[in-house]
């Protein structure tokens, strides 16, 4: 426990530059690919790791910034705050939504280690149980949340700023004030604006004083969302909004179901997919139509982005089956051999061409799930 102890105090102390020794591996992890021997496996196991380690890294942050004072407490996102009440309120959500985290981080690395070590029929095995999986907990998801659409990540991000435990933030009462009669503290002013004593451009230091005030100010302005129960920053669904997100839920199990019964090269499984994704987009729209007073538009922040993320992925189905082996394919062919002679493009044209292989053999690369 001490040695757990110690690294959770050197994660808090270093919390900036481990932040930036992530991101720089994670970057890192995208142009690995084609680079040598295995450079792929390598690459998903790099990625893999970053993940999982900052899901520890980000429990020590929370906790951290817990015990900060209320003035230097990050204002959470909505997707956090949602995503928190539930994972507070219910350990059954708790479960299945690290459960379905973990699986989206890895389910590449195992696809590619179960190709790898026993070959591409015990691969499709894996891949029919880990969707299997994937929608069991998605359906926990749905009726722990009282029928409410599932939103991505099921936890919530990394939106504490590292810089705010450098040790000057925590020593810093020179940037609190303290009321004489209520003994309040509130931030001082000098704590928001960057006084810059530069005697050759008082413009300069006139503007920026006034717009990080500015900012400040604006950081505390309240919103609608911002004091709604958390619970209440997505719409409970019922009717045909609960049918929609069922489809949108068994769709993957459906679709690798049947690639297995009908092949990579049959247009059945593709149009499968395809309709069940455009079918849950409909009768979306009927839903918030039809229950929500103003439709679309008054949905939360929320769930507009939920609902755009899900429209994003549909481009995924380029690089899918049928349409990639006839269209898809042969544009990204072309492409890449008319920028192999361009100094900048030529390095695009690699990433994809170093990439072909793992949209064409991996499931999961490909798979929005």
């Amino acid at each position: 426990m001490n040695i757990l102890r110690k690294y959770d105090d050197f994660i808090l102390n270093n919390a900036s530059q481990i932040s930036s020794i992530e991101s720089s591996l994670r970057t890192l992890t995208y142009v690995l690919p084609g680079r040598f021997a295995d450079a792929e496996f390598a690459s998903e196991a790099l990625f893999a790791a970053l993940n999982l380690i900052g899901l520890y890294h980000d429990s020590i942050l929370v906790r951290a910034a817990e015990n900060l004072e209320p003035a230097k407490k990050p204002i959470p996102s909505p997707h956090n705050r949602y995503t928190r009440y539930w994972i507070n309120s219910s350990k059954t959500y708790q479960k299945a939504s690290f459960a379905l985290t973990f699986l989206q981080y890895t389910d590449v690395l195992m696809e590619m280690g179960i190709q790898k070590k026993w070959g591409k029929q015990v691969k499709w095995k894996l891949i029919i149980m880990v969707e299997l999986i994937k929608a069991i907990c998605r359906i926990i998801l749905l009726y722990k949340t009282q029928e409410r659409i599932i939103v991505n990540p099921a936890i919530p991000r990394r939106e504490i700023d590292p810089s705010i435990f450098n040790k000057e933030n925590f020593s810093s009462d020179s940037r609190m004030w303290i009321g004489q009669r209520t003994g309040c503290r509130r931030d001082n002013l000098s704590s928001v604006s960057s006084i810059h004593h530069n005697s050759n451009s008082n413009t300069n230091y006139y503007t920026s004083s006034s717009c990080d005030i500015n900012n400040y100010l604006m950081n505390k302005v309240l919103y609608v969302e911002d004091i709604k129960n958390p619970s209440e920053l997505v719409h409970r669904l019922r009717g045909i909004g609960k049918l929609a997100e069922l489809l949108y839920i068994i769709r993957p199990l459906a679709y690798v179901l049947a690639l297995q019964k009908y092949g990579n090269r049959s247009w059945k499984p593709w149009s499968l997919s395809i309709f069940i994704e455009l079918s849950t987009i409909v009768l979306y729209k009927y839903f918030y139509k039809k229950h929500i007073s103003g439709g679309y538009r008054w949905l939360s922040t929320l769930e507009k982005e939920e609902q755009k993320r899900r429209f994003r992925l549909l481009f995924f189905y380029i690089l899918r089956g049928p349409f990639y082996e006839k269209f898809t394919r042969t544009k990204i062919n072309n492409f890449c051999h008319s920028v192999s002679n361009k100094p900048i493009l030529s390095l695009f044209g690699g990433i994809l061409r170093d990439y072909q292989p793992l949209w064409e053999n991996i499931y999961f690369y490909t798979s929005s799930s």
